[in-house]
């Protein structure tokens, strides 16, 4: 395909971009990126619960020997309890446990 399809104004698709605008209003294709939220928080107190309480156990971790149990189980305790959010760093350290 010729570059001048690809390529015009600055702006790349340029030749899909004209056609999706018969079909697509143009507000919602000349909009910025949006990002998805998954609500990892809400599923680390429901669905995913049981999985992160046996990657997270006291035990496991102090027998693993890499992360200090205390701060990782009150962060636990906390955001179960919606004292805090904390499922970004709860997610790093199940991560790597997994």
């Amino acid at each position: 395909m010729p570059t001048e399809y690809k390529y015009r104004d600055g702006k790349g698709k340029w030749l899909l971009r004209q056609v999706l605008y018969r079909y697509v209003p143009e507000s919602l294709m000349e909009r910025p990126k949006m990002g998805v939220a998954v609500p990892i928080g809400e599923w680390l107190k429901g669905p995913l619960r049981e999985w992160a309480e046996t990657l997270l156990d006291e035990q496991r971790l102090r027998d693993e020997g890499v992360f200090s149990p205390e701060p990782i189980r009150k962060m636990w305790q906390d955001h179960l309890s919606g004292k805090g959010r904390f499922e970004e760093q709860l997610w790093c350290v199940l991560m790597f446990q997994a």
